[in-house]
């Protein structure tokens, strides 16, 4: 079993790249790789971590797409395997792409405390990521901890999606690649791009969409995902029937346009009660990688 879909500390995982290879040892995964959210700053630790342990590490990225609802792209991730982390281009495009992340993670707070009402401070935030990037699940971590009245009938889900695309808190970024940039940039720093979790995105015909990335230059695509406990179809009438049936819906896809295969848990350290490896990635994959 392998688990292509890890994020550590160095975004918003709990887990620091060292811990992630320990807990796959530990269930003996036979290869992983991380893939923080637009950041290659864990990659370092973690393959000399991993160098002479029983188990191949991959290094990766999850690079976030901008939002453009005409072409149906609205909050889609990509995922970069086997990237060059020592490339100048992408180090500098990941610089801006960093900065629009946090200037944005600012602006969401700011708007939950002026518009909204809320208990929250940029700050406050900033403190528990703990020099890593803030994503949002240390936004919501705040507004819980600060306000028990107000959230009250509220889910954890729906406080991501008042700060997640069409919320009332949500705030676009000044800077983010585009699709085909995210492609290309991967591409640059000799890595595949693979279309991350693609059952979870909004759009009119699942297909088609697929289609549209791999005019656009997708080389892979994540078949094996843990769709039940993950957004939008975590604690849903849906989350079943999304588990038992997208992964085969995409292994269809994948030979269909000739795609590398690849899949992950999207482990962020034990959330949902997910676990590295969760997903049941099989190891016949590797060989597109290694």
């Amino acid at each position: 079993m392998i688990d292509l879909h890890l994020h550590s500390n160095k975004s918003d995982g709990s887990d620091s790249p060292s811990q992630l290879i320990d807990k796959a040892l530990a269930l003996k995964i036979k290869a992983i790789a991380l893939t923080d959210h637009d950041n290659i700053d864990g990659v370092k630790e973690f393959l000399s971590y991993g160098e002479n342990k029983d188990i191949i590490v991959l290094p990766g990225i999850e690079i976030s797409i901008r939002h453009e609802p005409e072409r149906e792209i609205e909050d889609v991730h990509i995922v970069g395997l086997n990237i060059d982390y020592n490339s100048t281009k992408l180090i500098n495009t990941l610089k801006k792409q960093k900065d629009g992340r946090l200037k944005q993670k600012e602006q969401i707070c700011t708007r939950l405390k002026e518009e909204l009402g809320y208990n929250i401070t940029y700050e406050e935030v900033k403190s528990i990521a703990g020099g890593h990037i803030i994503g949002r699940p240390h936004i919501v971590e705040i507004i819980i901890k600060n306000n028990p009245d107000k959230i009250k009938g509220k889910t954890k889900n729906d406080l991501f999606k008042m700060i997640s695309l069409g919320g009332t808190a949500y705030v676009d970024r000044e800077y983010e690649l585009n699709f085909e940039e995210s492609i290309e940039i991967i591409n640059s720093a000799g890595g595949i791009p693979i279309i991350a979790h693609p059952g979870i995105y909004k759009v009119s015909n699942r297909s088609k969409f697929i289609e549209f990335c791999v005019n656009a230059g997708i080389k892979g695509i994540e078949i094996e995902y843990t769709y039940s406990k993950n957004r939008p179809f975590y604690n849903t009438e849906k989350a079943e029937w999304a588990q038992e049936y997208l992964p085969g819906f995409y292994r269809k896809l994948a030979e269909k346009f000739n795609l590398v295969k690849s899949g992950g848990s999207d482990y962020h350290g034990g959330e949902k009660g997910i676990k590295i490896g969760e997903a049941n990635v099989p190891e016949k994959y590797l060989k597109d990688f290694i």
